[in-house]
């Protein structure tokens, strides 16, 4: 029979723990993997931003909302 390890989170966080006083990475979080990956809050906040201020600036938006002719 194979040896299963019961889950223990105190356990698991001392594992970790001791990774990490070692130098060991232990996982990728934090602001580099805010960056990298596409669902991230800090992701989505930048393009919802960007997008903020793009909004309204086209001359087609200007055309179809307001009846302003851009020259």
């Amino acid at each position: 029979m194979a040896k299963t390890m019961v889950y223990d989170p105190q356990l698991t966080r001392k594992f970790k723990m001791n990774a990490a006083r070692k130098g060991m990475k232990v996982m990728s979080h934090g602001a580099y993997r805010a960056k990298r990956k596409p669902n991230s809050p800090v992701v989505q906040a930048a393009e919802r931003a960007k997008a903020a201020a793009q909004f309204g600036k086209s001359a087609e938006f200007k055309h179809d909302i307001y009846g302003i002719e851009v020259e």
